[in-house]
């Protein structure tokens, strides 16, 4: 973020702080996508993300007065990510279960050789939607959002090595699944 872009965010945030309903308004319309980009790679469902974006901007609007001029968008995801995780152990409480619907393409991926984009037999988020809730959690915050393994431990409440085993059993499902369609796309291609 550039020296201005940082200002105007500061700017935006002290004005939403102190009431201004259209620096509010004009703060929810810049983070909108991204919070709701956030909930969906988390949660894993469309309907459970459009709960949680709203709840997250509502959130977002309440702490404002607690930005400090750092990162806007890191210190809406740190908020982002904790909302949607403290919604996605509400739902896990109540026994939902949804499938997920939406594009997860406003996020950034790292792609291991495992997942590179172009080696994928379906889209990523048919991929996501199959792991349990808790390894696509901390997939989604580690390889999506960047978080380090004791940032995401104190999110999600765990251990560093409880997260770690997730990780790695979320990493090894996913590449199964590759595997097992891309071994389907041969037979089909030898037919």
């Amino acid at each position: 973020m550039s020296a201005a872009d940082n200002n105007d965010a500061i700017a935006l945030a002290t004005k939403a702080a102190a009431g201004d309903t259209h620096a509010q308004r004009r703060l929810v319309e810049r983070l909108h996508r991204r919070v709701q980009s956030i909930a969906l790679s988390i949660l894993g469902n469309a309907l459970d993300a459009e709960d949680a974006t709203q709840v997250i901007l509502m959130e977002i609007l309440k702490c404002v007065g607690s930005f400090r001029g750092e990162s806007l968008t890191g210190w809406s995801d740190r908020i982002a990510v904790r909302t949607a995780i403290r919604h996605a152990r509400q739902r896990r409480i109540h026994g939902l279960r949804f499938e997920a619907t939406e594009n997860l393409d406003n996020l950034a991926w790292t792609r291991d050789s495992a997942c590179a984009e172009a080696d994928l037999a379906r889209d990523l988020r048919d991929y996501l939607a199959q792991l349990p809730e808790a390894r696509r959690e901390v997939l989604v915050l580690r390889h999506m959002l960047d978080y380090s393994i004791s940032d995401i431990a104190e999110l999600t409440e765990v251990s560093p090595n409880t997260v770690k085993d997730r990780l790695l059993h979320a990493r090894e499902q996913l590449r199964r699944l590759i595997r097992r369609d891309r071994m389907i796309d041969q037979s089909r291609g030898n037919a």
